[in-house]
């Protein structure tokens, strides 16, 4: 992992191209740690043909090797089918009772009108409550960490009400969010 946060940095410099200028102390300084664990880093990356270093004017020159290159576009390739899996989250359940509020927030002018507006059609005027199924509570919280379609809050002259996320969705193939 932390080779991974050096190489990043180094190809944020250029590093991916380029022989860069980069002292173990500048590197021990980026990653938070000490100037002997970098040139620990150092030499170990070199050692398995990781990076290259050359001797600099003023200070040894590093570039990313394809060997590094590869390790980095594996990594990019794993974040990829991260958020690409988020675009496709199913989240299974059983629809249950609420408590019939739903209905008296949808029908808000401060939150129909955003709906209608950021959603592009007019929502159901009620919620849809759902038992997570047991396992499937790991998957909330990747929506809850996620940007979604943000819901502002606003106020009517007597109460405040809240922001909120939506996300659009599908139920057996009908669009909701």
């Amino acid at each position: 992992m932390e080779n991974l946060r050096v190489l990043k940095h180094l190809a944020i410099m250029g590093g991916l191209r380029n022989f860069v200028p980069l002292s173990s102390g500048e590197l021990a300084k980026m990653l938070g740690i000490s100037q002997q664990s970098a040139s620990k880093k150092i030499l170990e990356l070199i050692d398995n043909g990781i990076i290259e270093r050359r001797l600099g004017a003023k200070k040894p020159l590093i570039k990313i090797t394809k060997k590094g290159l590869g390790l980095l576009q594996k990594e990019y390739a794993e974040y990829q089918r991260m958020f690409e899996a988020l675009k496709k989250l199913s989240v299974k359940g059983v629809v249950i009772s609420g408590m019939g509020e739903g209905r008296y927030y949808l029908t808000l002018k401060g939150y129909k009108d955003q709906l209608k507006r950021k959603l592009r059609f007019s929502p159901y005027e009620g919620t849809l409550n759902l038992r997570i199924s047991p396992g499937e509570s790991s998957k909330l919280n990747i929506l809850k960490e996620s940007s979604g379609i943000t819901i502002d809050g606003f106020q009517d002259g007597e109460r405040t009400f809240g922001p909120g996320k939506c996300f659009p969705a599908k139920i057996r193939n009908m669009d909701c969010a």
